[in-house]
């Protein structure tokens, strides 16, 4: 590849332009969220609903083995209101992962309602999860 800055118009192109896709206008969350309900650590507590945008196993494997947490990993797309697999969980916890938050509405729908809840339970994120 070659960065160009105010190219001249007499010289060939690197490559077409229509070549390039913008990774932005792809739900890349969907892309890379596991597609089923796995649990971590069954019997540890607290229970953390832990919502996959792209974890990486280290964050499993830190919140098992170093925290002694029961770790229910969620699709980013899990209904948490509905509850399907009616999941008992003292906080909840977003995690990193790639593209654009505006794709997960219905992760913020799920974090909306975890916010509402009286009382209170934690919630923490890291780089998109905060996003969210």
């Amino acid at each position: 590849g070659r960065i160009e800055v105010n190219p001249r118009a007499d010289l060939p192109q690197s490559m077409p332009t229509d070549k390039f896709e913008d990774p932005n206008k792809r739900n890349l969350v969907a892309e890379v969220s596991t597609k089923t309900v796995q649990i971590y650590g069954k019997g540890n507590t607290p229970s953390i609903v832990a919502y996959d945008c792209g974890m990486k196993f280290n964050i499993i494997r830190y919140f098992v083995e170093t925290h002694k947490v029961q770790l229910t990993v969620v699709p980013f797309d899990y209904n948490l209101e509905a509850n399907p697999e009616n999941i008992e969980w003292q906080g909840l916890f977003l995690s990193n992962g790639p593209g654009d938050p505006a794709m997960c509405p219905d992760t913020v729908k799920s974090i909306q309602y975890a916010l509402s809840l009286d009382p209170p339970r934690p919630i923490f994120g890291i780089c998109l999860g905060n996003q969210l």
